[in-house]
């Protein structure tokens, strides 16, 4: 059987300007009234550019914490708003599950037992279709260059609409061997070679070993490589309307997500979700509602793929909401480690610094992907539990350059802090509320220089602004 493994982008300026508001770290006041301190940032030459903001009521306020994701992370305790009113009364999780136990960090993450391969696999003939439909409504799917007798099954394989019941599209899983992706058609087995995928007669080669896993990758049995689609746009291709990409095998940390993630729908392309996906949206219901049962099974699959779903939920205060959610969020996060030795890097044990620990982990394994739908996943996450309107920034096929499991929640809703707007100026030589050593933020275009003091963007933490005619927005 394959293998259970674990394992978004050119974003505009609103885009990341919206992410950067999810690291705001002040809370609201009715929000639990816990504010910790956090490391200051490095200090820099004063700048001599001519003009400055006029004081505010911002800049004689005290030291506040940062809104960049990185200061985020060293908060060590949560900051959450009230439970949601759709709280009732908990189910016991089934089994107690014993701590992890420390291993060699360099261990390989380990794969799971073969008890959720049923909801992943179909049991006959399948398509290997792309999630991400692109720029083709009727998806991608793996398939064999040319058609029927001019199939061309000594090149490389390609990327191309989904044929319903195609044979140059069809695969069996753990066919003839376990780990092997098998043609019926053609009666070859998919192989690796460098950085393109073929069909060849099946053997015992490594490089016809793969993994497809609840991360929505296929992966090379070393789980290095992932199978990819190449990026930009479809080419023209036989039949009406079709279109056709190349396929690679690209590094797993440096590949474009969305161009990566498969999905296996049997005969006929779907646009359902994964299992996974399934899965990790039912243990967020279950838990609002005091039910433990789906964080149970996030923990039993022993899949690295769920620690960073299981990570985001630890940042909010379960115990407000059900114990017994609590107890089932830690105890699945302990199973996983258990079972990949090389999560022993993260020691277990519920602390204040436990969170703070684990995003570290995350930003340490970019090998690890979570599930398909994720950032989804994580805007109903935040629109649930801090303000509806999170959803806007977190959604299904968002693009982003930084991995979305990496932004973090500050403590605030949408608009907590007020970001400065057009903030009025004064000539350099007339701050005199400045002091040579203080910091500024400086910006030049087209000839005109524009300096903001640390001291007041530090209180807003965004300024939007036009400078020499360039509108641009100031992210801190």
């Amino acid at each position: 059987m394959l293998k259970y493994l674990p394992w978004v982008i050119a974003a505009t300026v609103a885009t990341m300007a919206a992410m950067t508001m999810l690291g705001c770290s002040r809370s609201e006041p009715d929000a639990i009234p816990r504010e910790l301190p956090v490391p200051t940032v490095g200090s820099s030459q004063p700048s001599s550019v001519a003009n400055t903001l006029e004081p505010t009521a911002e800049a004689t306020t005290g030291p506040r914490n940062s809104g960049s994701s990185a200061i985020a992370i060293a908060e060590a305790t949560a900051v959450a708003p009230p439970p949601p009113a759709t709280v009732v009364p908990s189910v016991a999780a089934d089994t107690p599950v014993p701590a992890a136990s420390p291993a060699e960090p360099t261990t390989p993450l380990a794969t799971p037992g073969p008890q959720s391969l049923a909801t992943l696999y179909p049991d006959g003939e399948t398509l290997i279709q792309l999630i991400d439909p692109l720029d083709e409504p009727e998806y991608y799917c793996v398939d064999v260059r040319g058609f029927g007798s001019n199939s061309q099954t000594d090149r490389s394989l390609q990327a191309h609409t989904c044929k319903p019941g195609g044979e140059d599209e069809l695969f069996l899983v753990n066919h003839p061997s376990e780990d092997q992706l098998f043609m019926p058609a053609y009666d070859l087995c998919l192989e690796a070679e460098g950085d393109e995928v073929y069909t060849r007669t099946c053997s015992a080669a490594a490089s016809q070993i793969f993994s497809v896993g609840s991360d929505g990758t296929v992966r090379t049995g070393d789980g290095q490589l992932c199978l990819s689609v190449a990026p930009g746009e479809g080419e023209q291709a036989g039949g009406i309307s079709h279109l056709r990409r190349e396929l690679m095998m690209l590094d797993c940390t440096e590949g474009q997500r969305h161009l990566a993630r498969w999905i296996l729908p049997g005969s006929s392309p779907s646009a359902a979700q994964a299992a996974s996906t399934r899965l990790m949206y039912d243990a967020l219901d279950g838990a609002l509602r005091g039910d433990p049962w789906g964080l149970a099974r996030l923990g039993n699959s022993g899949d690295p793929a769920y620690v960073p779903v299981l990570v985001e939920l630890m940042r909010f205060p379960w115990w407000q909401i059900d114990r017994d959610v609590e107890v089932a969020l830690y105890e699945a996060l302990d199973t996983i480690a258990e079972r990949n030795p090389a999560i022993a890097d993260v020691e277990p044990g519920s602390d204040v610094d436990e969170w703070a620990r684990w995003v570290v982990w995350i930003g340490k394994h970019p090998e690890v992907w979570p599930p398909p739908g994720f950032a989804g996943w994580k805007g109903r996450l935040f629109g649930d539990l801090v303000d509806p309107a999170m959803g806007a920034f977190l959604y299904d096929g968002i693009r982003a350059n930084i991995r979305v499991e990496e932004i973090v929640w500050g403590g605030v809703r949408k608009d907590g802090i007020p970001d400065l707007t057009d903030a009025p100026v004064i000539d350099g030589a007339n701050a005199d509320y400045l002091d040579p050593q203080d910091r500024v933020f400086g910006v030049s275009f087209n000839g005109e220089h524009r300096a903001y003091p640390h001291r007041i963007i530090n209180a807003h933490e965004m300024a939007n602004d036009v400078v020499g005619g360039v509108p641009f927005a100031l992210a801190y």
